[in-house]
């Protein structure tokens, strides 16, 4: 028979923390990484138990929201010189 793989709780961890962030699909990350489909959802469930675990994920989701706001920010900042480098070139 074949043994079931054991998996270390900081990598159930970190692997749910980059299903979060990276705003994939639970079965696309377990294909990515090699795992069993619906293994991810698990872990998750198990994490949300713990009470600590869930503090640290709304962390993650918390991190990912500030990167992705500076990210819009600094594109706007970037689209607003071109708008005005075009300006620039277009009235000489």
């Amino acid at each position: 028979m074949k043994r079931r793989k054991q998996y270390t709780p900081d990598f159930k961890r970190e692997t749910v923390q980059y299903l979060i962030s990276s705003g994939k699909s639970q079965n696309m990350v377990c294909q990515e990484l090699g795992l069993p489909n619906g293994i991810l959802g698990r872990w998750k469930k198990e994490l949300d138990q713990e009470g600590n675990a869930n503090e640290s994920l709304q962390d993650v989701r918390d991190k990912r929201i500030q990167e992705l706001e500076r990210e819009v920010q600094n594109l706007k900042q970037q689209r607003d010189i071109l708008k005005k480098a075009m300006g620039i070139t277009l009235i000489h």
